[in-house]
């Protein structure tokens, strides 16, 4: 019980270190971290006040990946040692929810974080190494071509399915871990879900306008890949009649 314990104050203590604002502080203290946004269109806007690498990007471009790096690492790290030290115990797996807990409410910032992607893709690699790039193209082939919209199959697809390949492959305690960073994830994603479904009810994340500013970061990549050879296809791509 105390070695558990230990291993749940650690995650939740080394996840709340947000390194989007350590690197801030030390290297561009003259800006404020504000969240991110995303406009297209004449009033259309995605706008976020988690602070995260993505938010250190709006301010520092070059230092935006590298607070990525770490925060999948202070994941990544602890659970690979304690999986490799301690195989039979559930040490690795407490650790890695609480590293996500920590890094979406961080003690150290009024609980005022990130939303768990790094942390969580760190503690998956080891976890089980498959569950990421499996998860991941299913969440992309039910996002892009059953539901058309790059938003839900980057932010939602293979995080929201970790509980249902776990299941599948009869891995209990990482259902159980999967559970826990889905609410932690989504407990702070209220104002972004409410404003995705109002666009996607308006239909505006279906257009170009969105598709081309979508495409300029990480998140649309992969939909541009697909777009650009005709592999997804959207009513805006038909040619005009005459």
């Amino acid at each position: 019980m105390t070695a558990n314990l230990i291993a749940l104050g650690a995650g939740y203590l080394i996840g709340s270190i947000s390194f989007a604002r350590v690197l801030a502080r030390l290297f561009v203290p003259q800006d404020k971290l504000k969240g991110t946004s995303l406009s297209w269109g004449e009033e259309e806007a995605f706008t976020s006040t988690n602070v995260s690498a993505m938010t250190l990007r709006e301010v520092a471009p070059k230092l935006g990946p590298w607070a990525g790096v770490l925060d999948i690492l202070k994941a990544l790290v602890p659970v690979l040692v304690l999986r490799l030290v301690f195989p039979d115990e559930a040490y690795a797996v407490i650790y890695a929810a609480a590293a996500t807990v920590g890094h979406v409410f961080p003690i150290y910032y009024r609980f005022k974080g990130g939303r768990g992607t790094s942390t969580i893709l760190g503690a998956v690699m080891v976890l089980d190494p498959l569950a990421f790039p499996i998860t991941l193209v299913a969440g992309y082939l039910i996002g892009l071509y059953i539901f058309k919209d790059v938003l839900l199959a980057h932010h939602a697809g293979w995080i929201v399915l970790l509980p249902v390949y776990f299941a599948i492959t009869g891995q209990w305690d990482l259902v159980v871990y999967a559970l826990v960073i889905n609410v932690a994830r989504w407990s702070v994603s209220g104002p972004e879900i409410k404003e995705w479904l109002g666009y996607r009810k308006a239909g505006a994340l279906q257009s170009e306008a969105f598709h081309d500013e979508i495409e300029k970061v990480h998140i649309g990549y992969i939909h541009r890949f697909l777009r650009l050879r005709g592999w997804i296809h959207y009513p805006y791509m038909d040619s005009e009649p005459g």
